[in-house]
Order: C-alpha cells, then sequence, then structure tokens
C-alpha cells in the first residue's frame, strides 16, 4: 500500500515540474517558429483562368521553396499547409487545410501539391469576378505552411 502511494505522489510531483523540452517548444511555438506566411493578390479588373493558372503555380513554387528550406532534426520532418481565398480585409470565400504531412507527401501524385492545385482551381472565376464587380478591391489568395522540423531543430538545440 506504502509503494502506492509514493508512485501517486511522485507521479503527481512530475506533473506539477516545468518540462524544460515542452516549455522551450511552446514558446518556440509562440515565437513564430516554423511557421511561414504568404499572400498574393489579383488585382485585374476581370480575371481569367489564365490569372488563376499563374497564381497556382506561384503559389506551388512558394511551398516548394518552403518546404526545401524546412530544419529536419532526426528525421521531424512534419509540415501543415492551410490556404485561404478571400476579399482583401474580408470573410474567407474559401479555404482548406491539408493536415500534417511529410515533404514527400507534397510531391507524390494525388499528394499536397495536387490537392494544392485543385482547391485553387476549384474556385469559379466567375465568382471572383462577381465579388470584384461589386466593389472588391481584389482577391487575396493566403497560404501558411507549419514546420514541426524548424520548432524540433530551435527546442532541441537551443542554447539558453
Amino acid at each position: 500500500m506504502h509503494e502506492w502511494r509514493l508512485t501517486l505522489l511522485t507521479d503527481l510531483f512530475n506533473r506539477l515540474r516545468p518540462d524544460p523540452v515542452r516549455r522551450r517548444i511552446e514558446d518556440s511555438i509562440r515565437s513564430g517558429t516554423g511557421l511561414s506566411k504568404q499572400d498574393w493578390v489579383l488585382e485585374q479588373a476581370v480575371l481569367e483562368t489564365s490569372h488563376v493558372e499563374r497564381l497556382t503555380e506561384e503559389i506551388l513554387v512558394w511551398c516548394r521553396e518552403r518546404i526545401s528550406e524546412t530544419r529536419r532534426p532526426y528525421g521531424i520532418d512534419q509540415l501543415a499547409l492551410a490556404l485561404a481565398c478571400a476579399v482583401p480585409g474580408g470573410d474567407p470565400l474559401a479555404s482548406t487545410t491539408f493536415g500534417v504531412f511529410r515533404p514527400i507527401d507534397f510531391y507524390g501524385e494525388d499528394g499536397v501539391g495536387d490537392r494544392v492545385e485543385h482547391f485553387v482551381r476549384s474556385i469559379r472565376v466567375e465568382d471572383l469576378n462577381r465579388r470584384i464587380a461589386e466593389g472588391a478591391s481584389g482577391i487575396r489568395f493566403a497560404a501558411a505552411l507549419f514546420s514541426w522540423g524548424d520548432v524540433a531543430r530551435e527546442a532541441m538545440f537551443d542554447e539558453d
């Protein structure tokens, strides 16, 4: 009976004691480590399919470049990606997330890259032009890519 209580107390004290690695991870995330953001604004008076196709390629190039620059300590290479489309300063017209994935998952057939392309191209040009005709100053696309490897690298190798 005494051993059981000692184990319970040890577990309780361990839970109350701050975990320095966890704290460093939380601090790293709060400071923005691992987060890359980019936006693109289509400001043409009338959008055409070719504008969206060009934008799609720009978004894919940005994703590839950012993915290639992420840190991958000890094989920790998980990423998360979110995209949104909105009238600048307005609510999203469309948005999506791609969950947690590994860099290789971006490039495969039906991978995240193909899904990004499908998302952007699925937003109808007619709907975007209607927003512009209603007075929108343009259409904004935004991407946020998060790298767990960058966070892990900073948390594990932080000298402070």
